[in-house]
């Protein structure tokens, strides 16, 4: 025990690793190790740091680009399966929450991320309905909206969690005769927007911005300071900003732009 090196930076043996954590449905979670991490000098760390709180700031973004109700949805679960407790009542109820969360996070989401295709949960209505006032019962805050009650939000999200047939694809390339391929996606990059009232549209900000109907008109919302999607993009340049001073000379070019 006469060496310097911390504890925790000793890497255990590969042959002692677990990389398969668990297999959920047709995903399996896999442990990625980040060896040497310990052992780099502390500006290189500062550096991960900030990069690593930038990624976090950014993710509720893709969370609601992917589907307008998905916040929603994942703050419920998560109220649910926060609190292990729960599952003394109804272990089975409890499970299937737990696997459908699961299931939620590694596909951002109520779509499966290879076939777009909507999952639903296994459960009954009664029984999550059961199971998120327990939650609140508990100390949970869900979020619901101004004056909405936990029941009023809960029925309101029953189609989302429970209906194959409501929203059933994130993405639809062939929706089928006389229908329309944004209108038969799920995804919240087009709100009231069908392909016909994109022609001879030219976006000011591609890839920066969605498209809504608003009083009759098209209008572009762009992802910025001050726009949509405000906080997320102030925390995430204050992080690169932060990790600029850490960073080699073209990294802090990137940062900066």
């Amino acid at each position: 025990m006469g060496s310097s090196t911390p504890q925790s930076a000793v890497q255990a043996p590969t042959a002692t690793r677990k990389y398969r954590l668990e297999r959920i449905d047709e995903a399996a979670v896999i442990q990625v190790y980040a060896d040497g991490f310990m052992s780099l000098p502390l500006d290189q760390k500062q550096l991960l740091w900030h990069l690593y709180r930038a990624a976090i700031a950014g993710r509720d973004i893709f969370y609601d680009q992917r589907y307008a109700h998905n916040l929603e949805m994942r703050d419920l679960l998560e109220a649910i399966v926060g609190r292990p407790a729960l599952a003394a009542a109804d272990p089975d109820t409890y499970r299937d929450i737990v696997r459908y969360t699961k299931l939620f996070w590694i596909n951002t989401g109520p779509y499966n991320n290879l076939t777009a295709r909507k999952f639903i949960l296994n459960t009954t209505p009664e029984k999550f309905r059961r199971m998120a006032h327990a939650a609140v019962t508990a100390g949970a805050q869900l979020s619901t909206r101004k004056g909405e009650t936990v029941d009023q939000l809960l029925t309101r999200l029953q189609p989302m969690f429970f209906d194959p047939d409501f929203e059933p694809f994130v993405t639809s390339k062939t929706p089928g005769p006389g229908q329309d391929i944004l209108r038969a996606s799920a995804n919240n990059l087009y709100v009231g927007v069908a392909m016909e009232d994109l022609e001879g549209w030219a976006e000011q900000y591609p890839l920066n911005s969605r498209l809504v109907r608003r009083d009759g008109r098209i209008e572009e919302e762009v992802y910025k300071i001050g726009g949509r999607y405000d906080p997320q993009i102030r925390e995430i340049v204050w992080h690169l900003k932060a990790a600029i001073p850490f960073a080699t000379e073209a990294m802090a070019t990137a940062c900066e732009r």
